[in-house]
């Protein structure tokens, strides 16, 4: 399998990079609306950047580890907030099958929200939704700085140390960063 680790510096500059795509195309709007669990962190980011306060989340799991999906996504926790009417900001950190994407926008729709306009830092090539604005594309497996510990777990899981070892390696996961987990 092939990586692409993100550190904190690259998820600064890929919500910088959206929060000035979002100025550029006047995008219009009320509240933002972070995919949990990766969506977090860059919408807390773009609440910061863009000056908007009024972010919320949606709990979406379609992840069971590395590369591995369930049949389809499931919406464990739906947004709380009343967005009728509202123009959506929504946020994930990446477009990799797009199915907790659309499965939020199908969410947000049912509970009749205006628009919804989607980033996300990453997107993959083989995603079936595009979002309107992302930081990167890759194919290679995404390891974001938030998840180093899943990730680790993840990839030793059923492997002998040394296999896990040479797979962090590829990773670029360092031995201070798995001490400990495996």
């Amino acid at each position: 399998m092939r990586y692409l680790r993100l550190f904190w510096k690259d998820i600064e500059e890929g919500c910088r990079y959206l929060t000035e795509e979002i100025r550029k195309r006047n995008v219009d709007f009320d509240i933002i609306i972070g995919v949990a669990r990766g969506g977090w962190v860059p919408a807390r980011m773009l609440s910061d950047l863009l000056d908007n306060d009024e972010i919320y989340t949606i709990r979406v799991k379609f992840y069971k580890s590395v590369g591995k999906t369930a049949e389809k996504p499931l919406i464990l926790h739906p947004t709380q907030f009343d967005v009728t009417g509202k123009n959506i900001l929504l946020v994930d950190d990446i477009a990799d099958t797009g199915e907790s994407l659309i499965a939020s926008i199908e969410h947000l729709k049912e509970r009749k929200a205006s628009k919804i306009f989607v980033v996300t830092l990453v997107k993959k090539p083989s995603s079936k939704f595009t979002p309107d604005i992302f930081a990167r594309e890759t194919s290679a497996w995404v390891i974001f700085p938030w998840e180093v510990g899943e990730t680790i777990r993840d990839i030793a899981r059923g492997k002998t140390k040394e296999d896990a070892v040479k797979e962090f390696k590829k990773a670029k996961i360092s031995e201070k960063e798995y001490r400990g987990l495996i």
